[in-house]
């Protein structure tokens, strides 16, 4: 086995002894890799506190050979506060977004890019308003959409490629899970199922498509708008991977929807 170190944000853990677990990690180098925490459940490690919504430098013993290395050391980087106001939500985008990454990256696939941006994105949930969390999980949803190969098509129907100012000027749009995209008035069938948006809902969807997450977070989406979003883009990701699991962080931030949390 080679002793390697790598920057990494934990994503889950699973317990299965006492004093052991197996820690699954996001790293910058290795992309999403699982790793035997011998012991690491003890009140007598020496090890570094495993934290989430952190970056952590991880060192491991790595092996080809064997299905999951062994984690050796763990170092705080940086740690990323939820605390102020809309705490709450703060912690369930942030766990909506871990979740999807561990559910959809490939294991031990070298994901630099995606890295960074995700980090970017933890870090920018401690400090943008409370209003901005909904839009700017939306626009880091359409990024990893994008960058996993299921670019949703907005822009132009999925079906004949008819440009979105060539449709209709009022209206719905409608938006197919099944098909990956927004389809014109031509091409509706009836019987299928569609996610319809007012014209100026689903111009702010576009719109988040290319927004940096700092642009993202200055777009005026309300709660129940984003939740449509949210449907929309999971019904494309279960249509396109046949994901079983459910998205438990994204059922929590639709229970939001109901509570005092979302009246601002």
């Amino acid at each position: 086995m080679s002793l390697e170190k790598s920057e990494a944000v934990l994503l889950k853990a699973h317990n299965w002894s006492e004093s052991s677990r197996t820690v699954v990690f996001f790293a910058s180098d290795f992309g999403r890799i699982a790793l035997v925490d011998k012991g690491g459940r003890s009140l007598k490690s020496r090890r570094g506190r495993l934290l989430p919504f952190a970056r952590l430098e991880i060192t491991f013993y790595h092996s080809q050979r064997e299905t999951r290395g062994y984690l050796r050391e763990i170092d705080a980087i940086e740690v990323f506060s939820y605390e102020d106001e809309g705490g709450l939500g703060r912690l369930a985008y942030a766990s909506a977004a871990t979740e999807l990454l561990n559910l959809v990256l490939p294991e031990e696939e070298h994901q630099a890019q995606l890295y960074d941006y995700f980090v970017v994105y933890l870090r920018q949930l401690s400090t943008v308003a409370k209003k901005s969390l909904a839009p700017v999980f939306i626009a880091f949803y359409l990024r990893l959409l994008s960058h996993l190969g299921y670019h949703p098509s907005l822009g132009y129907c999925v079906t004949c490629g008819k440009a979105l100012a060539e449709f209709r000027k009022t209206g719905r749009r409608m938006f197919s899970p099944a098909r990956g995209g927004v389809i014109c008035e031509t091409c509706q069938k009836a019987g299928d199922y569609y996610i319809g948006f007012s014209s100026e809902a689903y111009g702010r969807l576009l719109t988040l498509q290319t927004a940096s997450l700092a642009e993202a977070a200055l777009v005026p989406v309300r709660f129940a708008e984003a939740s449509r979003f949210i449907e929309a883009l999971t019904g494309l990701l279960t249509s396109q991977t046949g994901l079983k699991s459910e998205l438990k962080s994204l059922e929590f931030i639709e229970k939001l929807k109901k509570s005092k949390w979302t009246t601002t």
